[in-house]
């Protein structure tokens, strides 16, 4: 399944994937630095993008921003971590 996408749709950013091996479920991590990255995928698998938790690393504030859908009878979660504004934290 996930070859098939990949060949289908070489032009989506760079994720590494992994799929679950209590339920059958695809996750991926996109490799980029702003959302436009979750979106082209969201363009072809459709879904919902929302934001989520925020949490520290490496001294930085990141969000992540999570898309949820169903492709090919098959769920998949698919996440960027995008940095933070300090201000937009403390809202």
């Amino acid at each position: 399944m996930l070859v098939q996408l990949l060949t289908e749709h070489p032009e989506l950013p760079e994720a590494s994937w992994s799929i679950s091996t209590v339920i059958a479920e695809l996750r991926g991590f996109v490799h980029a630095d702003s959302l436009a990255g979750l979106v082209a995928y969201q363009d072809v698998l459709g879904g919902d993008v929302h934001a989520a938790n925020c949490y520290e690393y490496l001294g930085q504030t990141l969000q992540r921003h999570v898309l949820n859908t169903v492709w090919r009878d098959v769920p998949v979660e698919l996440v960027v971590a995008l940095p933070v504004a300090v201000e937009a934290v403390s809202l």
